[in-house]
């Protein structure tokens, strides 16, 4: 029923079918081919539909789909742009909580920033380490605590929340899946922000800023994106 109800709203499948039969009904109008005796009344009721037709898409067009187009553009790009700052904070409060849990091979400088933002760079840096100075580990045990990082960390992913939710009041999501993502990333989100600091309740947060900067999904390993970005391209 839902592919069904998309079908039959899809504007531009329709206007382009207007126009296809408009152009058709012209070009066998005036092509040198016998017509039946009902061609002229035909071909002129015809017309006049198709053309009132391309009028209604037009006005369309020009009243509610491209200033919508415009509007989710704007959106989207600005979701794309607060989502890389956003997690760039993230990722200089990991840095710095590291550095503060014993690590000395971290710097936060540019061109070592550049590279902790790609999933491979952030994987290479943070997955091993067997000691609680190593690793991810130096990162972890400074969330056990209500750090300055902690609670920077915990105010950037309540700021993607309300972008989330932003997008997901004024952006049409058709896709089902899309809408689910971010749905169970509003969530998960919000599950983080009332958990606060600790040992055990910091799991969540620690868990999901690994996920999100390695590119780590819990049952496909790691896949070499930010799921979180990938699928805002998507929208």
């Amino acid at each position: 029923m839902a592919s069904v109800k998309r079908f039959l709203s899809n504007t531009p499948l329709w206007s382009g079918l207007n126009i296809l039969l408009f152009g058709a009904l012209v070009a066998i109008h005036f092509a040198a081919v016998p017509k039946p005796a009902w061609w002229n009344d035909g071909f002129a009721i015809a017309v006049n539909i198709l053309a009132g037709g391309l009028v209604s898409f037009f006005f369309y067009w020009l009243v509610v789909y491209a200033p919508e187009a415009r509007k989710k553009n704007v959106i989207k790009c600005h979701l794309v742009r607060m989502y890389r700052n956003i997690k760039r904070d993230i990722l200089y409060q990991v840095v710095f909580a590291s550095q503060k849990g014993g690590r000395t091979d971290l710097v936060a400088d540019e061109e070592t920033m550049d590279a902790l933002m790609t999933t491979d760079g952030f994987r290479t840096a943070f997955e091993n380490g067997t000691q609680r100075d190593e690793g991810f580990y130096a990162f972890e045990n400074q969330m056990s605590e209500d750090t300055y990082e902690f609670r920077a960390i915990v105010l950037n992913l309540e700021l993607l929340s309300k972008q989330i939710e932003f997008v997901l009041h004024n952006y049409t999501l058709e896709d089902e899946r899309l809408f689910g993502f971010f749905k169970r990333l509003e969530v998960i989100l919000l599950k983080i922000r009332h958990a606060g600091p600790g040992y055990e309740e910091s799991k969540p947060l620690c868990s999901f800023i690994y996920e999100v900067f390695a590119g780590w999904d819990i049952v496909k390993g790691y896949v070499g994106h930010d799921r979180i970005e990938t699928t805002i391209a998507e929208i």
